[in-house]
């Protein structure tokens, strides 16, 4: 393994920010991530059978450590997220909102000497050293404000706190990964404690610790779900200890009505500051007080969900607060589509959108937020599915719609000119709209129905899978199925009872092999087929990555039933 990661970390340092993308070594990093996971299946099956050998804990935890250490030396592969954290944390150290301006925003002000007094300290940041100034040229879609909550916006605070002044940028990445990893191995001592409780082999800590997946995308692209992860175990390990008793107490005593009370207090409290992290977590909420209203009652229930409540609306009230003003960059937005798809980083100093942005206005507060929840889509399966088949292709070239397309123009056109009559949203919007409706209902669904089984069962390991099945089909449902979105169910995987959700972690590293096809094969189409490049991937590769896998899923869940039956 460290082998392994030793040659990952090598071969790092040709993705550079400068390395053109057709030089960039992915199939070979690919290849070396895919040996890495294979590796780790065979340690995590070991580990398992090891039992509760007194030499594993610390055989875990120091490959683990070394992995992560070796990989934060490395330059992240495929990634520029971190650049917004770094400038984000710029904004909030010197005292302005990073929800107040965007980053080109920023970068334009120094044309215009009558800026306002925040807008000018930014300035005065961008200014101070050379590297903070190549850090705010590097940020991805600059010309929209940040969309990452409060929370995580401290921990970007502490990382610019305690970057020593006038370092580098190598420097500035580096703290800030170490930052994320910190949180990262605070979800190993986590998940080794939910074991613990439920009574199961401290080797499926592997399953989260040495995963190549969340050592890629939290060690070496330094992606802020670290931080959301993290207390999202927490909040959970701490239902456990509110709600249920530990299998190995003695006597099973329960735990009193006070303690659990306060056990339920500081859940309700952590996965509150989990949503202010990453909003993803506020799915979780409904089991929490449905589960709390089932083992405390009504009135203590009531009261976690006040605590809830109240302590996320205090975390994300910087998110809303901010007032809505009228800008031009929202306007020319929705007449403009947002290249999401693009495999290539941002180009410093484009010159692309800047005349259509108000130097001095600050952003509507939602700016940012809003592009990413009404546009995004990427690595999508069972969403692209469904937006594909609601949106109208009559201006698409035959060659190049999709092959999985079942319903007829005139029935897509038909809902489309009609839901836009109905409603505010352009005809381009409303297929991507309509599908999220569908997802979304289909995962209201599935979590009710994965609720009601946990209270039904009324079983720590039960509820454990309840917490694993509603972030992993929330997860599958979404138009974004960035990999490192899958790292939110990785600590429970020990609770999936089906291995078929192993081969995930390794499946969504092909996600990357879309950058490779970005760079080689822009125009002519791929052999076999009529697509070239990324669009071959959206309407190809995202079928070898999950169709096979949804086949393993469903025969070994009727396999299940079939034996639960016999």
């Amino acid at each position: 393994m460290w082998l392994i990661y030793t040659l990952i970390v090598s071969l790092s340092a040709r993705f550079s920010y400068q390395t053109p993308g057709i030089t960039r070594p992915i199939i070979e990093v690919f290849s070396l991530f895919a040996a890495a996971f294979a590796i780790y299946l065979i340690a995590l099956r070991v580990a398992i059978q090891a039992g509760q050998h007194r030499q594993l804990l610390p055989v875990i935890g120091l490959f683990a450590f070394s992995m992560r250490l070796l990989l934060l030396f490395s330059e992240p592969i495929q990634e520029v997220d971190i650049y917004r954290y770094m400038w984000d944390g710029q904004a909030m150290m010197h005292g302005v909102s990073p929800f107040r301006y965007s980053p080109l925003q920023v970068l334009e002000s120094s044309k215009d000497l009558t800026v306002p007094s925040d807008l000018s300290k930014l300035a005065t940041a961008k200014n101070s050293s050379p590297a903070i100034e190549t850090i705010l040229n590097r940020v991805h879609f600059s010309e929209l404000s940040t969309v990452y909550p409060p929370v995580s916006q401290t921990v970007f605070a502490l990382a610019a706190l305690t970057t020593p002044s006038h370092s580098d940028l190598r420097t500035h990445l580096i703290v800030m990964k170490a930052w994320i990893v910190l949180f990262d191995m605070v979800t190993i001592w986590v998940i080794i404690l939910i074991l613990r409780f439920t009574a199961k082999p401290v080797g499926w800590s592997v399953v989260y610790a040495w995963c190549p997946l969340v050592l890629k995308e939290f060690a070496n692209s330094g992606h802020l779900d670290s931080i959301a992860v993290c207390l999202t175990t927490l909040a959970v390990y701490m239902m456990l200890r509110a709600f249920y008793s530990s299998v190995d107490q003695m006597a099973a005593i329960k735990n009193s009505k006070q303690t659990s009370l306060l056990w339920g207090v500081a859940a309700s409290m952590f996965l509150a500051l989990a949503v202010g992290a990453k909003l993803y977590p506020i799915i979780l909420s409904p089991l929490l007080i449905l589960v709390s209203v089932q083992k405390l009652g009504w009135s203590r229930a009531t009261m976690l969900a006040f605590v809830f409540l109240l302590v996320s609306a205090g975390v994300c009230w910087p998110m809303v607060s901010q007032s809505v003003s009228e800008s031009r960059l929202a306007a020319e937005a929705d007449r403009r589509p947002l290249d999401s798809q693009s495999s290539m980083p941002p180009i410093p100093n484009t010159e692309e959108s800047i005349n259509s942005i108000d130097g001095n206005a600050p952003q509507a507060h939602g700016e940012g937020l809003t592009m990413f929840l009404s546009r995004w889509k990427m690595n999508d399966f069972l969403f692209l599915l469904v937006s594909e088949n609601l949106t109208p292709l009559a201006k698409v070239p035959a060659s190049q719609r999709p092959w999985f397309i079942i319903t007829s123009e005139n029935w897509r056109q038909s809902i489309v000119t009609q839901l836009a009559a109905l409603t505010s949203l352009s005809q381009e919007q409303v297929p991507f709209a309509l599908a999220r409706t569908f997802t979304a209902f289909a995962f209201l669904v599935l979590a009710s129905y994965f609720c009601w089984r946990a209270i039904r069962a009324n079983e720590v390991t039960h509820f454990l899978e309840a917490i694993f099945l509603t972030l992993a089909w929330f997860w599958l449902l979404l138009p974004t199925q960035n990999p490192w979105y899958w790292t939110w169910a990785i600590p429970f995987l020990p609770y999936a009872h089906n291995r078929a959700w192993l081969a995930l972690s390794g499946l969504t590293l092909m996600y990357y092999l879309r950058f490779w096809l970005g760079y080689h094969w822009p125009d002519p189409p791929m052999t076999f087929t009529n697509y070239s490049g990324e669009r071959f991937f959206d309407f190809v590769v995202t079928w070898l990555e999950f169709g096979p896998w949804f086949v393993w899923l469903a025969m070994s869940w009727t396999t299940k039933r079939r034996w639960i039956h016999k």
